[in-house]
């Protein structure tokens, strides 16, 4: 059958998403939920709440499909935006040695970087998000 152009995890691609599968050139983050013994996914990158569920693969392409073909009609009826525009701001405390502080900046500065946007495009590139 072969779902491996649609289908990635940690085990077989390390280059992306782990647990994703693109339907209709839109990501969709795959899940195990073993309350009903079945795969759900819910599309990333969207401006509203998009999700699906199925037994297999096969399955969560065919109801990923339905589910985004479904949510696209509603936001062009309704006029609204179907993919995010804008990502929010998220903030956290960075631990690190203090040996760290002189090279980070040192590497930021070379970049021509804040020390804050350095580290977010080491870790965007890490993750490969990109």
């Amino acid at each position: 059958m072969g779902y491996g152009k649609y289908w990635s995890n940690t085990m077989t691609d390390s280059h992306s998403i782990p647990n994703t599968m693109v339907i209709g050139g839109q990501p969709a983050l795959i899940t195990w939920v073993p309350e009903i013994s079945l795969f759900r996914g819910k599309f990333l990158g969207l401006s509203g709440y998009c999700d699906f569920v199925a037994g297999s693969a096969k399955g969560l392409m065919q109801e990923g499909e339905i589910s985004l073909k479904a949510y696209l009609a509603d936001c062009k009826e309704s006029g609204i935006e179907p993919y995010e525009r804008e990502e929010k701001i998220k903030t956290f405390t960075l631990r690190y040695p203090e040996s760290f502080g002189e090279r980070l900046a040192i590497a930021a500065a070379e970049q021509r970087m804040s020390v804050n946007s350095y580290i977010v495009e080491m870790l965007s590139k890490q993750m490969k998000l990109k």
